[in-house]
């Protein structure tokens, strides 16, 4: 299980890295640096207040069902039709939630007409979603992460011909961008339900109230969890532009700092995510799964460590290279934000070990603490700091997180860390941000400066064993029946 975690792990990161950073810096950079920070801040808080309430959408079935067909294959066939039947209620249940809020607010309605468009968009990412769940239950992880990264191809391709295909007249419009993902999502959907139906053995659709009703209560701790890491994950910049008398702006500014650590949040993510159904695997067969964290751990840790305090180093100069005209404020956000990379790698880790072992009420006190600590945070410093003050709140946020999903992991099932381990990887990030402010007093051009602080820190992390390369790729080479 840990060479297949490793093969697919290093595939998707190889995939992603390079479709998720043309999207980041070429797409949506572009799109943001055409339609300016207000229209851009505009699309941005809206598009974050179409996601918080999309546990209407999933209920937690997604994580649930990933954990339920990796132990059981055939509820893939069993529970298809249900869910489905499930998830059309939910769907109105969202369009009903989302809109009664927006109105409440006070959104215009240029706003609410491109909401509807992203409301939309979040009920077939959400749909990609859980099918993608029972595609990875059903150990076809290979398959999975092409799909993961799908969207994000099409809406490249889409967006790229819009952009620079001359087929337009006029300025850019961000109804374009939106409608493009709208396509994307309608694509990616289409090929991820072929593909369930047809490997998962669906005949047909077959309601059973008794299986439904099953679903539901298994499903609803979990719901909790992902309601919460949702909102705190979301809402600062829904926040943003409903508490600031020039909220659009700052929500933009903020983006312009978010950007960039949102494209790198999601390797954690995608660990969590690959590990998630193996890990799930394991423990129904009643195997260990230490030494499967254990390696991921490493593979994840140190050198997003490194990379996050390495572009922590050059804010000034990553966002330049970046926008036209980057806002003074996105500076120190991003700096704060860079930092918080290092607890979503905990988080991660550590509570996708909780839910494969099933704690989803521990987790969920966990998550929903951190939801009422980031909203009362948010209350307070965005008024004060702006968009710096949500960037605090996030790093906070996901510091509380991380150490309450730790502790709970190691009381509750086994120990990972020990104080050498955690001291030796403080070492390492000091070394690597001293490095860095050495380098930024030469007359080095600051990407060179960048580029030996990247290599520095992960000479630290080789010398330290944080990081086993050597090790990693003789478990990738050797074969399946000999782990």
């Amino acid at each position: 299980m840990r060479r297949k975690f490793l093969v697919n792990i290093v595939f998707l990161l190889a995939v992603s890295v390079l479709v998720k950073a043309f999207w980041v810096l070429g797409i949506d950079r572009t799109v943001q640096n055409m339609v300016g920070e207000t229209v851009y801040g505009s699309y941005f808080s809206l598009f974050s207040f179409s996601v918080l309430f999309t546990l209407l959408l999933d209920m937690g079935l997604s994580g649930f069902n990933t954990r339920a067909v990796s132990a059981d294959p055939t509820r893939v066939r069993l529970w298809f039709g249900n869910v489905l039947l499930l998830r059309l209620l939910l769907t109105a249940a969202y369009f009903i939630v989302t809109l009664s809020v927006a109105l409440a607010l006070g959104y215009p309605r240029w706003q609410l007409s491109l909401l509807l468009v992203l409301m939309l968009n979040q009920v077939m990412a959400s749909m990609i979603l859980w099918l993608r769940s029972s595609i990875s239950g059903m150990q076809y992880l290979f398959l999975d992460s092409l799909l993961s990264v799908a969207d994000r191809l099409v809406m490249i391709i889409i967006c790229s011909i819009l952009l620079w295909g001359g087929l337009t007249e006029g300025p850019f419009l961000i109804r374009w961008f939106v409608w493009a993902q709208t396509a994307a999502y309608f694509i990616v959907m289409v090929v991820a339900l072929t593909v369930v139906i047809r490997r998962g053995g669906v005949s047909g659709v077959r309601p059973d109230a008794r299986v439904l009703r099953s679903i539901i209560i298994t499903g609803l701790p979990y719901a909790a969890v992902v309601f919460a890491m949702t909102l705190y994950w979301r809402i600062d910049a829904v926040l943003l532009e409903r508490l600031l008398p020039d909220g659009a702006r700052e929500a933009g500014i903020y983006a312009q700092a978010f950007r960039l650590f949102d494209a790198m949040a999601m390797i954690p993510v995608m660990f969590g995510g690959l590990l998630l159904p193996i890990m799930s695997r394991e423990l129904a067969s009643g195997r260990d799964i230490k030494p499967l964290a254990s390696m991921a751990g490493r593979m994840l840790l140190a050198p997003l460590g490194v990379a996050a305090v390495t572009l922590a180093t050059f804010p000034g100069e990553l966002l330049d290279l970046l926008y036209a005209s980057p806002a003074a404020g996105a500076t120190t956000a991003f700096i704060f934000l860079m930092i918080t990379l290092l607890p979503v790698s905990v988080v991660y880790i550590f509570s996708t070990i909780l839910t494969a072992a099933g704690r989803f009420k521990l987790l969920g006190i966990i998550t929903l603490s951190g939801m009422v600590l980031n909203i009362t945070l948010n209350c307070i410093l965005i008024p004060a700091h702006l968009a710096p003050g949500a960037a605090f709140t996030a790093l906070i946020t996901q510091l509380f997180v991380a150490l309450a999903c730790m502790v709970a992991a190691e009381k509750t099932m086994f120990r990972m860390l020990n104080t050498r381990r955690v001291l030796l990887y403080l070492i390492m990030l000091a070394l690597t941000f001293a490095a860095g402010r050495l380098l930024k007093l030469t007359d080095m051009p600051w990407i060179a400066s960048a580029a030996i602080q990247l290599l520095t820190g992960l000479a630290v992390a080789l010398a330290f064993r944080m990081i086993e390369p050597l090790k990693s790729l003789k478990l990738m080479t050797e074969r399946p029946n000999s782990i």
